[in-house]
């Protein structure tokens, strides 16, 4: 689909839902699209905002006008797939072709008319393309038998009002069960839709990934967090859920830029036919968007295989600090805030349901336990941590000759020259691209054969030196009869891959983003902007 609220929705988590909105897009009627772009687009913000109760109703009424206000022998259906392309001028030539209407149906040049007992309605045929792709995504979502037993009450005679009201409700219930699958939970969404309106405002209506920043992120908590500035019951009192929210909201905006080549920001506004992005379609449409998998996960799946390179607190100093390089780049105080006010905050919480105002307010005064700087040595050690795993894991894989070995010697020692390892000089030059892989096991076999021999080399030392690390960890994993094991060897090649990511994103994070930060200067500041924060959501009178 043309926008790029759409195009996002493409690369969402649900592909049953990409797909029903794909098939619509694709459908034909007398060898041509049948829903125009604008059509597809118009059903999609119905659905990924949730907004479809009233085009359902109008729906129901449009079924009533079908079968009354068709021939006597045709049933609904007709009208939705026997009327060529859906355009307006269509729905009005179809049923101008019948002169034998109920008597309770009236057609207008602009509008059916339908003349119920207890209340009229009228649909317009402007109306009717969006009401035409709204009934293909019910047949091909909730199923044809599903859609047709819930409107089998209006196809008995003239229906009343309530009646045609009764289905729609028990239809728009059927979607939010199906939607409940396929979209995020409507709290989420309105979470999201509120930052990124206030992004949007405070950025003169454009919205990029790099239009959320520190600022923005502990702004946008001070403002809403009390609740008494937003009206659409969004419950952003925790900074740690804004900075959650705001990180994700980084990574998809990147990632959606990097996917479509969107350079520079993408608009924002009403104008869609010109390609602006309502904020609320924008964000419905971001949650979707499967993101790639980040190398912590791969981490926490070798600890819970059996090799325990991290710790439950380790991993939590880990899961603190990361969140992908461009969450790092775009929000490294809001990391960093998180981390120590963020704990501070959860501490209250969990004081809040012990104590009273007095307590409270002693607590609230007697806050942080860490600062920035604290954080930032814990970090630090990490790296250390990661860099014994390391040389632990290039032992085991090592021993075992596994290519992945050469990876980890790099990494550890990025001036390690083997480039004569590449290919022998007596090798021939095929010139051929097929033998790229002969070369490379040649490659491997020569590493493997230094380091068997090079006692005194680099490779030789970095061997020791690994050996040495492997037999000072007393983990899970890490004992001489378990890397003998094929299973724990292979455990310990995941492990490296994603260590060296990890070790890689830490380095940057610490080096690049966060050494020029003044972090005395800013705990004072911050010290008393997130206690006078505190004090209004738990403190005095609201303790």
């Amino acid at each position: 689909m043309g926008s790029p609220e759409n195009r996002f929705l493409e690369e969402g988590k649900s592909a049953e839902l990409c797909a029903c909105l794909q098939i619509i897009q694709e459908t034909t009627a007398d060898d041509s699209l049948k829903y125009s772009d604008k059509t597809c687009r118009e059903l999609a913000r119905l659905i990924v905002c949730r907004n479809y109760a009233p085009a359902v109703l109008e729906l129901c009424h449009l079924v009533v006008g079908a079968i009354y206000g068709g021939s006597h022998d045709q049933r609904y259906e007709a009208l939705f797939f026997a009327s060529g392309p859906a355009r307006a001028g269509g729905f009005r030539a179809w049923f101008a072709a019948f002169t034998d209407q109920h008597k309770a149906i009236d057609i207008g040049r602009q509008e059916i008319f339908i003349s119920y007992a207890d209340k009229p309605f009228a649909v317009t045929y402007g109306r009717m393309p969006l009401l035409s792709a709204l009934m293909e995504f019910l047949m091909t979502a909730i199923g044809y038998a599903p859609l047709d037993e819930t409107l089998s009450p209006l196809l008995g005679g003239l229906p009343s009002h309530k009646q045609v009201s009764d289905a729609a409700n028990d239809l728009s219930r059927q979607v939010y069960s199906y939607l409940g699958e396929h979209l995020p939970p409507v709290q989420e969404q309105r979470k999201s839709q509120s930052f990124l309106q206030f992004a949007s405002d405070r950025a003169a209506a454009e919205l990029a990934a790099a239009t959320i920043n520190d600022d923005t992120v502990l702004d946008y908590w001070m403002a809403h967090a009390d609740g008494d500035s937003d009206d659409r019951g969004v419950d952003v009192k925790t900074y740690r859920s804004v900075f959650r929210m705001a990180a994700h909201l980084v990574r998809v905006l990147r990632y959606a830029e990097d996917q479509y080549r969107m350079n520079g920001a993408l608009p924002i506004g009403t104008d869609f036919e010109s390609g602006e992005i309502d904020p609320g379609d924008l964000e419905t449409a971001l949650a979707e968007i499967e993101l790639p998998d980040q190398p912590l996960s791969a981490l926490h799946n070798v600890v819970s295989a059996g090799v325990k390179i991290t710790n439950k607190r380790e991993m939590e100093r880990l899961q603190e600090a990361l969140h992908g390089e461009d969450v790092g780049r775009a929000l490294p105080k809001s990391i960093l805030r998180n981390a120590v006010f963020g704990d501070a905050q959860a501490g209250l919480v969990q004081a809040l349901r012990r104590a009273g105002p007095l307590p409270m307010a002693q607590l609230i005064a007697a806050l942080p336990d860490d600062d920035y700087q604290t954080r930032r040595k814990q970090y630090s050690q990490m790296i250390d941590h990661l860099q014994q795993m390391m040389l632990a894991s290039f032992h085991v894989l090592a021993r075992a000759g596994k290519p992945l070995a050469a990876s980890l010697a790099i990494a550890l020692h990025p001036d390690l020259d083997i480039s004569d390892l590449a290919q022998d000089p007596n090798e021939p030059d095929w010139g051929d691209s097929n033998v790229v892989s002969f070369h490379a096991e040649n490659a491997m076999a020569r590493f493997f054969e230094r380091l068997e021999a090079d006692d005194n080399g680099e490779l030789g030392k970095l061997s020791g030196t690994a050996r040495t690390a492997f037999k000072s960890i007393s983990r899970q994993g890490f004992s001489q009869a378990e890397m003998e094991r094929a299973d724990i060897v292979e455990q310990f090649g995941k492990a490296a891959i994603a260590l060296i990511a990890v070790h890689k994103e830490l380095s940057r994070f610490l080096n690049n983003h966060i050494a020029s930060i003044d972090w005395d200067q800013l705990i004072t500041v911050d010290t008393t902007l997130f206690r006078s924060q505190f004090t209004t959501l738990y403190g005095g009178q609201n303790g």
